[in-house]
Protein backbone atom coordinates (compact mmCIF):
# COMPACT_ATOMS: atom_id res chain seq x y z
CA UNK A 1 0.00 0.00 0.00
CA UNK A 2 1.00 3.74 -0.39
CA UNK A 3 1.29 5.55 2.33
CA UNK A 4 1.91 8.31 0.47
CA UNK A 5 -0.56 11.33 0.83
CA UNK A 6 -0.63 13.12 -2.02
CA UNK A 7 -0.14 10.19 -4.42
CA UNK A 8 -3.43 8.50 -2.56
CA UNK A 9 -5.18 12.22 -3.20
CA UNK A 10 -3.99 12.47 -6.94
CA UNK A 11 -5.24 8.50 -7.74
CA UNK A 12 -8.91 9.17 -5.91
CA UNK A 13 -8.91 12.46 -8.10
CA UNK A 14 -8.04 9.93 -11.76
CA UNK A 15 -10.13 7.30 -10.60
CA UNK A 16 -13.50 10.48 -10.35
CA UNK A 17 -12.19 11.57 -13.53
CA UNK A 18 -12.11 7.82 -15.01
CA UNK A 19 -15.72 7.30 -13.30
CA UNK A 20 -17.34 10.35 -15.54
CA UNK A 21 -15.25 9.58 -18.30
CA UNK A 22 -16.91 6.01 -18.24
CA UNK A 23 -20.38 7.56 -17.82
CA UNK A 24 -19.96 9.46 -20.48
CA UNK A 25 -17.80 7.43 -23.04
CA UNK A 26 -21.32 5.03 -21.94
CA UNK A 27 -23.91 7.83 -23.23
CA UNK A 28 -22.26 8.28 -26.20
CA UNK A 29 -21.94 4.35 -27.23
CA UNK A 30 -25.17 4.04 -28.95
CA UNK A 31 -25.11 7.39 -30.92
CA UNK A 32 -21.83 6.56 -32.29
CA UNK A 33 -22.27 3.15 -32.89
CA UNK A 34 -25.19 4.27 -34.83
CA UNK A 35 -23.14 6.77 -37.04
CA UNK A 36 -21.05 4.10 -37.81
CA UNK A 37 -23.06 1.14 -38.29
CA UNK A 38 -26.34 2.32 -40.28
CA UNK A 39 -24.90 3.63 -43.48
CA UNK A 40 -22.82 0.66 -43.50
CA UNK A 41 -25.96 -1.41 -43.05
CA UNK A 42 -27.82 0.86 -45.61
CA UNK A 43 -25.02 -0.20 -47.99
CA UNK A 44 -25.12 -3.63 -47.68
CA UNK A 45 -28.72 -3.94 -47.40
CA UNK A 46 -28.36 -5.50 -43.68
CA UNK A 47 -31.00 -5.62 -41.08
CA UNK A 48 -30.31 -6.60 -37.54
CA UNK A 49 -33.65 -8.51 -36.74
CA UNK A 50 -35.79 -10.28 -39.06
CA UNK A 51 -38.54 -12.59 -38.70
CA UNK A 52 -37.75 -12.02 -34.83
CA UNK A 53 -34.57 -12.96 -35.15
CA UNK A 54 -30.92 -11.44 -34.90
CA UNK A 55 -29.00 -11.72 -37.96
CA UNK A 56 -25.62 -13.24 -38.17
CA UNK A 57 -23.99 -10.21 -40.51
CA UNK A 58 -25.68 -7.69 -39.03
CA UNK A 59 -24.31 -8.47 -35.71
CA UNK A 60 -20.86 -9.47 -36.83
CA UNK A 61 -20.18 -5.72 -37.92
CA UNK A 62 -22.33 -4.37 -34.80
CA UNK A 63 -19.59 -6.41 -32.74
CA UNK A 64 -16.69 -5.16 -34.49
CA UNK A 65 -18.07 -1.71 -34.13
CA UNK A 66 -18.01 -2.27 -30.43
CA UNK A 67 -15.01 -3.92 -30.24
CA UNK A 68 -13.35 -0.62 -31.27
CA UNK A 69 -15.14 1.35 -29.30
CA UNK A 70 -14.50 -0.13 -26.25
CA UNK A 71 -10.47 -0.29 -27.01
CA UNK A 72 -10.74 3.72 -27.24
CA UNK A 73 -12.53 3.69 -24.06
CA UNK A 74 -9.89 1.72 -22.49
CA UNK A 75 -6.95 3.87 -24.15
CA UNK A 76 -9.22 7.08 -22.38
CA UNK A 77 -8.61 5.10 -19.39
CA UNK A 78 -5.13 4.30 -19.40
CA UNK A 79 -4.37 8.41 -20.20
CA UNK A 80 -6.62 9.65 -17.53
CA UNK A 81 -5.37 6.99 -15.09
CA UNK A 82 -1.55 7.54 -16.37
CA UNK A 83 -1.50 3.90 -16.85
CA UNK A 84 0.68 2.20 -19.45
CA UNK A 85 -0.35 -1.03 -21.81
CA UNK A 86 2.11 -3.23 -19.64
CA UNK A 87 -0.93 -2.81 -16.99
CA UNK A 88 -3.10 -4.12 -19.37
CA UNK A 89 -3.84 -7.98 -18.73
CA UNK A 90 -4.03 -8.75 -22.34
CA UNK A 91 -1.38 -10.65 -23.24
CA UNK A 92 0.59 -13.30 -21.13
CA UNK A 93 1.94 -16.62 -20.58
CA UNK A 94 -0.87 -19.11 -19.99
CA UNK A 95 -3.62 -16.48 -21.96
CA UNK A 96 -4.39 -19.80 -24.12
CA UNK A 97 -4.97 -22.15 -21.33
CA UNK A 98 -7.14 -19.84 -19.20
CA UNK A 99 -9.42 -19.07 -22.70
CA UNK A 100 -9.42 -22.54 -23.23
CA UNK A 101 -10.69 -23.65 -19.97
CA UNK A 102 -12.95 -20.24 -19.22
CA UNK A 103 -14.25 -21.39 -22.76
CA UNK A 104 -15.41 -24.96 -21.88
CA UNK A 105 -16.51 -23.77 -18.21
CA UNK A 106 -19.32 -20.99 -19.84
CA UNK A 107 -20.42 -23.81 -22.42
CA UNK A 108 -20.46 -26.15 -19.80
CA UNK A 109 -22.77 -24.78 -17.15
CA UNK A 110 -25.25 -22.65 -19.75
CA UNK A 111 -25.74 -26.30 -21.19
CA UNK A 112 -26.25 -28.03 -17.52
CA UNK A 113 -28.63 -25.15 -17.30
CA UNK A 114 -30.76 -25.44 -20.41
CA UNK A 115 -30.53 -29.60 -19.97
CA UNK A 116 -32.16 -29.35 -16.55
CA UNK A 117 -34.93 -26.81 -17.98
CA UNK A 118 -35.55 -29.92 -20.55
CA UNK A 119 -35.12 -32.82 -18.18
CA UNK A 120 -37.53 -31.10 -15.10
CA UNK A 121 -39.98 -31.05 -18.53
CA UNK A 122 -40.14 -27.53 -18.93
CA UNK A 123 -38.71 -26.81 -22.13
CA UNK A 124 -38.81 -29.06 -25.13
CA UNK A 125 -35.74 -29.22 -27.78
CA UNK A 126 -36.07 -30.26 -31.24
CA UNK A 127 -33.90 -30.20 -34.54
CA UNK A 128 -34.40 -26.94 -36.35
CA UNK A 129 -34.52 -28.81 -39.63
CA UNK A 130 -32.09 -26.47 -41.60
CA UNK A 131 -28.83 -28.13 -43.60
CA UNK A 132 -25.71 -29.34 -42.12
CA UNK A 133 -23.79 -27.19 -43.92
CA UNK A 134 -26.06 -23.82 -42.92
CA UNK A 135 -25.82 -25.09 -39.19
CA UNK A 136 -21.99 -25.68 -39.04
CA UNK A 137 -21.67 -21.99 -41.00
CA UNK A 138 -23.95 -19.82 -38.35
CA UNK A 139 -22.94 -22.05 -35.60
CA UNK A 140 -19.10 -21.16 -35.90
CA UNK A 141 -20.12 -17.62 -36.75
CA UNK A 142 -21.71 -16.95 -34.02
CA UNK A 143 -19.38 -18.59 -31.85
CA UNK A 144 -16.60 -16.04 -33.34
CA UNK A 145 -18.62 -12.75 -33.09
CA UNK A 146 -19.74 -14.22 -30.00
CA UNK A 147 -16.63 -13.78 -28.79
CA UNK A 148 -15.30 -10.53 -30.62
CA UNK A 149 -18.18 -9.05 -28.75
CA UNK A 150 -17.37 -10.43 -25.15
CA UNK A 151 -13.71 -9.30 -25.68
CA UNK A 152 -15.20 -5.50 -26.42
CA UNK A 153 -17.88 -6.01 -23.24
CA UNK A 154 -14.96 -7.24 -21.04
CA UNK A 155 -12.48 -4.71 -21.96
CA UNK A 156 -15.02 -2.20 -20.84
CA UNK A 157 -16.86 -3.87 -17.83
CA UNK A 158 -14.00 -6.10 -16.65
CA UNK A 159 -10.71 -3.48 -17.83
CA UNK A 160 -11.79 0.25 -18.23
CA UNK A 161 -14.54 -0.38 -15.24
CA UNK A 162 -12.29 -2.46 -13.10
CA UNK A 163 -9.10 -0.16 -13.67
CA UNK A 164 -11.62 2.95 -12.57
CA UNK A 165 -12.93 1.45 -9.62
CA UNK A 166 -9.86 -0.29 -8.17
CA UNK A 167 -8.57 3.49 -7.91
CA UNK A 168 -11.52 4.70 -6.00
CA UNK A 169 -12.31 1.71 -3.97
CA UNK A 170 -9.95 -1.25 -4.01
CA UNK A 171 -10.07 -4.18 -6.06
CA UNK A 172 -12.53 -5.86 -3.75
CA UNK A 173 -14.54 -2.99 -4.32
CA UNK A 174 -14.29 -3.31 -7.79
CA UNK A 175 -15.54 -6.09 -8.07
CA UNK A 176 -19.03 -5.56 -6.49
CA UNK A 177 -18.97 -2.07 -8.84
CA UNK A 178 -18.14 -4.22 -11.75
CA UNK A 179 -21.17 -6.65 -10.84
CA UNK A 180 -23.64 -3.51 -10.23
CA UNK A 181 -23.04 -2.25 -13.96
CA UNK A 182 -22.64 -5.51 -15.69
CA UNK A 183 -26.35 -5.76 -14.30
CA UNK A 184 -27.59 -2.21 -14.76
CA UNK A 185 -26.15 -1.81 -18.66
CA UNK A 186 -28.79 -4.79 -19.79
CA UNK A 187 -31.76 -3.02 -18.11
CA UNK A 188 -33.00 -2.41 -21.27
CA UNK A 189 -32.64 -6.03 -23.23
CA UNK A 190 -35.98 -7.58 -24.07
CA UNK A 191 -37.71 -9.58 -21.55
CA UNK A 192 -35.32 -8.30 -18.53
CA UNK A 193 -36.67 -9.36 -14.97
CA UNK A 194 -34.98 -8.89 -11.80
CA UNK A 195 -34.30 -12.50 -11.65
CA UNK A 196 -32.26 -11.99 -14.57
CA UNK A 197 -30.67 -8.92 -13.38
CA UNK A 198 -30.22 -10.22 -10.04
CA UNK A 199 -28.05 -13.34 -11.95
CA UNK A 200 -26.50 -10.81 -14.00
CA UNK A 201 -24.75 -9.13 -10.98
CA UNK A 202 -23.05 -12.27 -9.97
CA UNK A 203 -21.83 -13.32 -13.00
CA UNK A 204 -20.99 -9.74 -13.33
CA UNK A 205 -18.82 -10.77 -9.47
CA UNK A 206 -17.35 -13.90 -11.06
CA UNK A 207 -15.73 -12.45 -14.43
CA UNK A 208 -14.85 -9.77 -12.24
CA UNK A 209 -13.18 -11.78 -9.28
CA UNK A 210 -11.76 -14.18 -12.39
CA UNK A 211 -9.62 -11.01 -13.78
CA UNK A 212 -7.95 -10.90 -10.15
CA UNK A 213 -7.63 -14.37 -9.32
CA UNK A 214 -6.19 -15.23 -12.81
CA UNK A 215 -4.01 -11.72 -13.90
CA UNK A 216 -5.90 -11.77 -16.67
CA UNK A 217 -9.38 -11.01 -18.72
CA UNK A 218 -8.76 -14.30 -21.23
CA UNK A 219 -10.99 -16.61 -18.69
CA UNK A 220 -13.55 -13.84 -18.39
CA UNK A 221 -13.79 -13.26 -22.14
CA UNK A 222 -13.86 -16.92 -23.32
CA UNK A 223 -16.30 -17.51 -20.04
CA UNK A 224 -18.56 -14.88 -21.10
CA UNK A 225 -18.42 -16.25 -24.74
CA UNK A 226 -19.04 -19.98 -23.70
CA UNK A 227 -22.26 -18.65 -21.66
CA UNK A 228 -23.52 -16.99 -24.33
CA UNK A 229 -23.11 -19.63 -27.56
CA UNK A 230 -25.53 -22.38 -26.45
CA UNK A 231 -28.62 -20.34 -24.83
CA UNK A 232 -29.54 -19.02 -28.91
CA UNK A 233 -27.39 -19.94 -31.43
CA UNK A 234 -26.73 -24.08 -30.37
CA UNK A 235 -30.33 -24.49 -28.62
CA UNK A 236 -32.49 -21.50 -30.29
CA UNK A 237 -33.66 -20.11 -27.07
CA UNK A 238 -33.90 -16.72 -26.20
CA UNK A 239 -30.34 -15.52 -25.58
CA UNK A 240 -30.22 -11.90 -23.30
CA UNK A 241 -34.09 -11.46 -24.45
CA UNK A 242 -33.10 -12.31 -28.54
CA UNK A 243 -33.33 -15.26 -31.20
CA UNK A 244 -30.36 -16.14 -33.54
CA UNK A 245 -30.88 -16.44 -37.13
CA UNK A 246 -29.47 -20.53 -37.84
CA UNK A 247 -30.09 -22.19 -34.75
CA UNK A 248 -29.13 -25.64 -34.45
CA UNK A 249 -32.32 -26.39 -32.27
CA UNK A 250 -35.55 -25.09 -31.51
CA UNK A 251 -36.20 -24.28 -27.67
CA UNK A 252 -39.91 -23.75 -26.67
CA UNK A 253 -40.55 -23.37 -22.88
CA UNK A 254 -43.63 -24.92 -21.54
CA UNK A 255 -43.20 -24.02 -17.87
CA UNK A 256 -42.94 -22.02 -15.24
CA UNK A 257 -40.52 -18.49 -16.33
CA UNK A 258 -38.60 -19.08 -13.33
CA UNK A 259 -37.67 -22.25 -14.35
CA UNK A 260 -37.30 -21.84 -18.16
CA UNK A 261 -36.34 -17.64 -17.56
CA UNK A 262 -39.26 -16.20 -19.81
CA UNK A 263 -38.94 -14.00 -22.56
CA UNK A 264 -35.30 -13.45 -21.60
CA UNK A 265 -34.31 -17.36 -22.20
CA UNK A 266 -32.66 -19.91 -19.99
CA UNK A 267 -30.64 -16.97 -18.69
CA UNK A 268 -32.93 -15.95 -16.49
CA UNK A 269 -33.80 -19.43 -15.19
CA UNK A 270 -33.46 -20.13 -11.21
CA UNK A 271 -31.27 -22.99 -13.02
CA UNK A 272 -29.10 -20.14 -14.07
CA UNK A 273 -28.02 -18.76 -10.58
CA UNK A 274 -26.85 -22.75 -9.81
CA UNK A 275 -24.85 -22.65 -12.97
CA UNK A 276 -23.13 -19.43 -11.89
CA UNK A 277 -21.93 -21.10 -8.88
CA UNK A 278 -21.42 -24.33 -10.69
CA UNK A 279 -18.71 -21.60 -12.47
CA UNK A 280 -16.93 -20.16 -9.54
CA UNK A 281 -16.21 -23.79 -8.27
CA UNK A 282 -14.89 -24.71 -11.52
CA UNK A 283 -12.97 -21.51 -11.73
CA UNK A 284 -11.27 -22.18 -8.49
CA UNK A 285 -10.57 -25.71 -8.83
CA UNK A 286 -9.17 -25.23 -12.65
CA UNK A 287 -6.83 -22.03 -12.16
CA UNK A 288 -4.56 -20.94 -9.86
CA UNK A 289 -4.08 -17.17 -8.12
CA UNK A 290 -1.59 -14.86 -8.92
CA UNK A 291 0.53 -13.97 -5.94
CA UNK A 292 -1.21 -10.31 -5.83
CA UNK A 293 -4.22 -10.00 -7.14
CA UNK A 294 -4.19 -6.01 -7.34
CA UNK A 295 -0.75 -6.56 -9.79
CA UNK A 296 -2.91 -7.57 -12.78
CA UNK A 297 -3.56 -3.79 -13.36
CA UNK A 298 0.05 -2.62 -11.76
CA UNK A 299 3.45 -2.31 -13.68
CA UNK A 300 6.56 -2.53 -11.01
CA UNK A 301 6.68 1.33 -12.23
CA UNK A 302 3.31 1.82 -11.17
CA UNK A 303 2.01 0.77 -7.69
CA UNK A 304 -0.43 3.99 -6.42
CA UNK A 305 -3.58 2.56 -6.36
CA UNK A 306 -5.56 2.22 -3.02
CA UNK A 307 -5.64 -1.01 -1.85
CA UNK A 308 -8.73 -2.41 -0.67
Amino acid sequence: MNDNPATSAGSFVRGCLGALFLVAAYSAFDPVEGIIYHPLARALGLHMVVHEEMQLKSYAILMVIRLGLDLLVVAGVFAILRRGWSDFPLVGSGSGRLGIIGLATGALVMTAAILAIVITGNATVAASGQPIGSAVWHGLGWLLFDYIGAAGEELYGRVAVLMVAQALFGWRGAILVSGLMFSLIHLGNPGASWIWLARLFFQGVLLAYAVYRTGSMWWSVAYHTGWNWPSAPLFGAAGSGYLDQGHVFDFVPIGSPWITGGPVGPEGSVFAFVAVLCAFGLLMASTRAVRDRQSCFESSQAVHLREG
